[in-house]
């Protein structure tokens, strides 16, 4: 199984649960270096498309498991359209399709770049001060303060280049919009959301209505970061939809 983290990011912040996803015969496999992460910058050219391209190369030739985190899980979601055969089973978590109005698409791109800005000119610390004010990482429920520590100094230590041009190549507001082509996804799949993350609770509830036998699972006292939040419930849901 390929697990892919989530956005400032690596595989450290998926901890013990790595190693408990899935039937205990079957190997998990966390990336822990996507684009512009683990002070590896994203190349000339990248693209969601393409990053997905270099990563199906990780998955067998007749199908793998992969689950995706937020810009994990939109990674995800185009490396199942674009290499469907690469896909067996597919688990999204916190992530959605895209943005379809072209307007409303237009202003994140904007918003992604004033971000990139800030971690080119100012650095890691005043960019989080502004990503964490982000409503949908407000929706995220405290956990123990040392564990909260332990995760920002990972990201403090996170390349402030590599996730500016992660913001310019790989955010929301550049990807193209998936919705259309969600019937056409082959693989089986879980969506998986927090039920304090209501803009994503309604999306990931649309997008299980138009990918063919998809099942979607709402996770009662969480917002965003299932995985820290709620890690045993995770586990238990992703668990029996490998079993």
């Amino acid at each position: 199984m390929l697990v892919l983290h989530g956005f400032t990011e690596t595989d450290l912040f998926w901890g013990d649960l790595l190693g408990s996803l899935g039937p205990s015969n079957q190997g998990v496999t966390a990336c822990g270096l996507l684009p512009g992460h683990g002070w590896k910058p994203c190349a000339d050219g990248t693209t969601l498309a393409s990053a997905a391209a270099d990563f199906a190369k990780r998955l067998p030739a007749d199908g793998g498991d992969l689950l995706g985190y937020s810009l994990g899980g939109r990674l995800a979601l185009q490396l199942a359209l674009d290499h469907p055969k690469r896909v067996r089973r597919l688990v999204l978590v916190s992530c959605m399709a895209g943005i379809r109005d072209q307007a409303e698409r237009s202003r994140r791109r904007e918003r992604d770049e004033r971000l990139a800005q800030i971690l080119e000119e100012d650095g890691i610390g005043p960019f989080l001060a502004l990503w964490e004010a982000n409503p949908v990482l407000k929706t995220i429920k405290p956990i123990p303060h040392h564990i909260e520590e332990t995760l920002r100094s990972m990201r403090m230590n996170q390349d402030p280049l590599g996730l500016a041009s992660a913001l310019r190549t790989l955010g929301v507001g550049t990807m193209q919009d998936l919705w259309p082509r969600l019937p056409a996804i082959t693989a089986k799949t879980l969506l998986i959301a927090g039920d304090h993350d209501t803009r994503y609770v309604q999306a990931m509830g649309e997008m299980a209505k138009l990918i063919p036998g998809a099942r979607f699972e709402v996770v009662a006292d969480s917002g965003h970061a299932v995985h820290r939040e709620q890690p045993y419930v995770l586990k238990k849901l992703v668990s029996a939809f490998l079993a």
